[in-house]
């Protein structure tokens, strides 16, 4: 044991790997004791690969310990012996390196010598220390160790002398007044022993301890200034979620997180475990669902059984009854043990959420379910020819379901630890859920716009196209659940940035909003309006909203700001863009009532078009003039697009149409034309007629510049083949557009009448009321007045060419501009909703933990931005404040600049902001000394 005792007792940091090993194995040569431990323990030689901040170096400092390179151990083994430290110190030479001051590179030598000198027996032995850091945390034993390495004398809070001179406390973590005010010492964030150990001069401590009293008197200052900004943000992200806090009190939430609190033996008991594997292997699946339904009270149901039931459910082998029992199963477990509830209930759930057979993942489930549900596509595992088609997917519907209430009672636990447990340590990660598994791979957290959300976006998309062409409730139930889906993610996403203390608002604005809005361009005004109010969530339906808004005035040339969102952005760069876009359209309406019908010029495609590499529209000109007695000499616009679409599809990749999984019906040519195009562009009758009776096919599939089989049928004059697709596919979408051009366009731009009256007996007058993006409706394209007259007798017999233009341009008129006051209104009502500006706040004091002499006591947006130092959020919430206290200062100008607008949305507004005016005043920020 003596002999031990004056060994080396080498521990290493910072290696890992085959580079630890190997160090390892030269030491094993040596005369040594090595302590593989990832704790300080008392050695007494450290071997670091570099200056760090970590326990093992700062606990070697602190006692003095040699603190060396590896090369110490390289040629100490090379040599067989154990040489002299001295020159393979940490501090022996100093170099510049911009990461490490000469006062760190010199702390392990200083600390040595000085320790040497004095004869002290560690950098702390005349502290006395307090450390109020939460108990279980890891970094309060690591704390502890080091501080117990350079001898300081550590008490219990309860136990303390009043002559405590340290008190240490977690910035991330809000102390309570009795715990800041028990003793007169000042108090330090753990992250002071660092920096006094490794940045500070020693100011020959043991005799002079008057420097290192100013030194603690700073940080006690600093430390505080932490704490109440901490504290500050804290609140003000409360105040935020505090409506959504007190809805969730009247809804399931509270029933979710009332988690159950008795400790449960998550495991079955053996003999419940032999009687359920018995039963699966017998198929009394019915039985099976009783059983774990009587345990769940005391455990938690084995995966393994969820997953027999579910592979029967999924593969169409139950009735209603059998599916009803076991969603009730899973409902109740999510009450009772909800993945937020601990790690293991997560990784319990991401193992019960992927399909029993393929066992690929939640994600890959999802896409299984909504396929079904949207492309009546096969489940992965489902029985062919199966005649339970509308009840499995049912089964898959309600699958779906689940997992969107799942996904948001993660979101809505989530606002409630923002009330509960705002006094943990800050995470330096997005917060580990289902949410997150499912959308978010390992590489992606510091991403927004990931693959799988991006699939997600065009599900939604694709959904609120099919609502206008179909009738099918579960379709119309899904748009809603994807929709919910989309919004909790962007919600998630928006919480996770709180938490981790980061900005991550503008990734939802320029990537996310952004790739909507290019996605609904060939939405009419009405469908737009529609969608936009369907969102869920207020933060993404704002930021969708200005994406559309600001296209619009860049299609009109007016300049706007390019500074993030803000209601000052709003306010001063917005309302006079939409006074613009007001007097832009009423301008427009003026000339397009002097000008004769159908003599509009044809500008190129404003939007161009949505590729997936992204590149930019080449324009093409000269094209054939149309027939002189029909149609107008300019080109059309649909052959504009086509010939462009033939240049961009030389650069385009792959096809992102996949409806059904029939290789031979959608397989592409260069330009994304599936057999169905070709087909129609050939009037290929009889092979058109055997693709419909394809079962699933999908008759509005399109190519990569977004044309439909119907469109080719009609720019090429495929008389029959128009006729059976009218007649075999209702669901056929005849207000499909690219850049606003239909079927109808196409027809009638390339002097196909009689298929333009066929598409009007099918369609009917709301088929004449669209405009293209050159801003014709279809009639403009003919030139002869009666043959004009004669298409629009087939649906308005009693009207005239000349009145029903005008009553459609005014119609057209009308949606534009009531959209985008309504997109006006959705940025300004919900970013004042999203920061709760309205609802009025009072913070005092005490609430902060303020001493009286801090002169912390704040009115209005910017004294409260005054009072704390600079930090993204608090500069973001006080901006958005300070102009919205000015809101009655506006209130004329708005009116004013409106003024070309009318109507109920108008009205509404207007009446919305004077009540949100009238809240000003008290809705001030009130800080006081209560």
């Amino acid at each position: 044991m003596a002999g031990w005792a004056h060994k080396r007792k080498i521990q290493l940091t910072g290696f890992k790997g085959q580079e630890k090993e190997e160090l390892i194995d030269l030491l094993l040569r040596l005369d040594c004791v090595l302590i593989d431990s990832k704790k300080y323990r008392n050695c007494t030689h450290l071997i670091a690969k570099q200056l760090c901040k970590s326990e093992k170096f700062l606990a070697a400092c602190a006692a003095g310990k040699w603190i060396l390179t590896k090369d110490y151990i390289i040629n100490s083994a090379a040599s067989g012996r154990w040489l002299d430290e001295t020159t393979y110190e940490w501090g022996y030479k100093l170099e510049k390196d911009p990461h490490f001051s000469p006062q760190m590179q010199s702390a392990p030598k200083r600390w040595r010598e000085e320790l040497l000198r004095s004869g002290a027996p560690g950098a702390f032995h005349r502290w006395k220390v307090v450390l109020i850091v939460k108990e279980g945390d890891k970094r309060r034993d690591s704390i502890t160790r080091v501080l117990e390495a350079g001898k300081a004398t550590i008490y219990q809070s309860q136990n303390a002398e009043r002559e405590i001179t340290h008190l240490f406390i977690d910035n991330k973590r809000f102390t309570t007044e009795r715990e800041k005010h028990l003793f007169e010492a000042p108090y330090y964030s753990v992250q002071y022993l660092g920096d006094y150990l490794l940045e500070s001069e020693i100011q020959n401590f043991v005799e002079d301890s008057h420097v290192n009293a100013c030194l603690a008197e700073q940080e006690a200052r600093d430390t505080e200034s932490d704490i109440h900004l901490v504290e500050m943000k804290h609140a003000l992200i409360k105040h935020m979620y505090f409506a959504q806090k007190m809805k969730q009190k009247s809804t399931q939430i509270d029933q979710l997180n009332g988690c159950n609190t008795e400790v449960k033996n998550n495991d079955l008991s053996r003999g419940t475990f032999c009687i359920l594997e018995g039963l699966v292997e017998g198929h009394f699946f019915p039985d099976v669902i009783g059983e774990l339904s009587a345990a769940q009270k005391y455990s938690i149901p084995p995966v393994q059984h969820l997953h027999s039931l579910l592979e029967q459910m999924l593969q169409g082998n139950t009735d209603a009854v059998f599916s009803a029992k076991f969603f009730h199963v899973l409902y109740i477990l999510l009450q009772l043990d909800p993945p937020w509830k601990s790690p293991s209930m997560l990784r319990y759930y991401l193992e019960l959420l992927q399909c029993p057979i393929c066992m690929k993942g939640t994600w890959s489930l999802l896409e299984m379910l909504v396929r079904s549900c949207l492309y009546c596509e096969k489940f992965c595992h489902g029985v062919s020819g199966s005649e339970k088609v509308n009840e499995e997917r049912m089964v898959h519907k309600t699958l779906l379901k689940f997992f969107f209430n799942l996904v948001k009672a993660e979101v809505e636990a989530l606002i409630k630890s923002l009330f509960e447990e705002m006094n943990s340590q800050q995470l330096q990660v997005m917060p580990q859920t289902v949410l997150l598994k499912t959308f978010w791979l390992e590489s992606e957290t510091s991403v927004l716009f990931t693959k799988h959300i991006n699939i997600l976006v065009d599900w939604v998309i694709h959904c609120q196209r099919e609502k206008y062409r179909t009738n099918d409730m579960l379709k119309h139930e899904v748009s809603s659940l994807l929709n919910g889906i989309l919004g909790t993610v962007v919600e998630y996403w928006i919480l996770s940035g709180f938490i981790m203390d980061k900005n991550v608002f503008q990734q939802v604005a320029d990537n996310l909003a952004h790739y909507i809005a290019i996605s609904c361009d060939d939405f009419s005004a009405q469908k737009l309006k529609v969608f936009i109010d369907s969102i869920p969530s207020l933060w993404l339906q704002m930021f969708v909203a200005e994406a559309v808004f600001k296209k619009f005035c860049l299609q009109r040339n007016i300049i706007i700001s390019t500074e993030p969102l803000s209601l000052q952005k709003i306010v001063r760069s917005y309302l006079p863009a939409l006074r613009e876009l007001g007097m832009h359209e009423t301008v427009k309406m003026q000339n397009v009532k002097k000008q004769k019908i159908g003599q509009w010029p044809c500008p190129q495609s404003q939007r161009a078009l949505l590729m997936l590499n992204g590149d930019k529209q080449n324009q093409v000109e000269g094209l054939p003039d149309l027939p002189e007695i029909i149609c107008s000499k300019n080109p059309s616009l649909s052959e504009t697009l086509r010939v462009t679409a033939e240049v961009e599809a030389l650069h385009t990749k792959e096809n992102h149409q996949s409806m059904v999984k029939d290789m031979r019906l959608y397989k592409t040519n260069i330009k994304g034309e599936t057999a169905l195009h070709i087909a129609c562009i050939r009037n290929k009758v009889e092979k058109l007629i055997q693709l419909l009776s394809i079962p699933g096919v999908d008759i509005n599939v399109k190519d990569y510049a977004g044309w439909t089989p119907l469109h080719e049928a009609c720019n090429h004059g495929s008389t029959v083949c128009v006729r059976e697709i009218l007649q075999r596919c209702p669901e056929v979408d005849l207000l499909s557009q690219v850049d606003g051009v239909t079927p109808l366009h196409d027809a009638l731009s390339n002097g196909h009448v009689e298929i333009g009256k066929m598409l009007l007996q099918h369609g009917g007058p709301k088929l004449l009321q669209q405009k293209d993006s050159s801003g014709k409706f279809p009639l403009d394209y003919v030139e002869s007045i009666p043959v004009k007259q004669e298409l629009l007798d087939i649906v308005r017999p009693e009207e005239t060419v000349e009145s029903f233009s005008k009553h459609v341009e005014d119609d057209f008129h009308s949606q534009q501009t009531e959209l985008w006051l309504i997109l006006f209104s959705k940025m300004l009502l919900n970013i004042c909703s999203v920061y709760n500006l309205p609802s009025p706040f009072t913070l005092t004091f005490k609430e902060l933990g303020c001493s009286n002499s801090v002169p912390l006591v704040v009115n209005d947006g910017q004294k409260l931005k005054n009072s704390f130092v600079a930090d993204w959020f608090v500069d973001l919430f006080t901006r958005e404040l300070e102009t919205f206290q000015k809101l009655p200062n506006f209130l004329h100008t708005i009116s004013m600049d409106l003024q070309h607008f009318s109507g109920e949305q108008m009205e509404a507004l207007l009446a919305t902001l004077e009540t949100m005016a009238k809240t000003t005043r008290p809705s001030a920020f009130h800080l006081s000394n209560n």
